[in-house]
């Protein structure tokens, strides 16, 4: 009797494996950007899509080629346990920081105003892929922190910061989704069959 599974000689070179890390300002291999922190809890890279069914007299259901995307978030969320005033800046948009009289502490303050510096080039997650040197990288662009600011004190345990990061269209480009997924083109899958 034959089993059935995906399973092929390269299944095992086509993981994305750990936690990653989290970068603003990512170029390339070469110029890697800003290290944002040490993450607990991993980090996300969502693309939530809205589709339309542009509903015709006497289609029964969705017909092929009737379809039409409607709205497109890409979002990135990162559990950091690593705490810097940049960091805490990122995440609250428009803020700014003041060294405290006696240089003991930077303080955080905010305007009620965002500017186009707040958004940033973008955020990417830098993820291993287990049978290459290459990484995978899931990036949003024109970022901007827009999740609540929560620090939770507790016994025995450490702070996590979860910050929320969304893309936003560049309003020069309207017809270009804000995000990327760059994945090295040496772990493409062969063609072995998995029977």
């Amino acid at each position: 009797m034959s089993r059935y599974h995906g399973i092929t000689d390269g299944t095992y070179e086509r993981f994305v494996i750990d936690s990653g890390e989290v970068r603003m300002g990512y170029v390339n291999e070469s110029d890697r950007g800003t290290l944002l922190g040490a993450t607990r809890g991993g980090s996300t890279f969502t693309i939530e899509t809205e589709y339309k069914d542009m509903a015709v007299d006497g289609a029964k259901g969705p017909v092929k080629g009737g379809r039409r995307i409607t709205k497109v978030t890409a979002k990135l969320v990162a559990n950091f346990i690593e705490f810097s005033t940049d960091l805490l800046k990122t995440a609250l948009p428009g803020s700014s920081e003041e060294v405290m009289s006696g240089n003991t502490h930077d303080q955080i303050t905010r305007a009620l105003a965002l500017a186009a510096a707040n958004y940033k080039d973008n955020i990417v997650i830098i993820g291993e892929v287990s049978g290459t040197t290459q990484p995978i990288i899931c990036g949003i662009e024109n970022a901007l922190a827009d999740g609540n600011l929560e620090i939770a004190c507790t016994d025995n345990e450490e702070s996590v910061i979860q910050v929320q990061f969304t893309a936003h269209f560049d309003p020069s480009d309207l017809d270009t989704e804000p995000w990327f997924i760059r994945w090295p083109h040496d772990s493409s899958p062969t063609t072995t069959t998995g029977v």
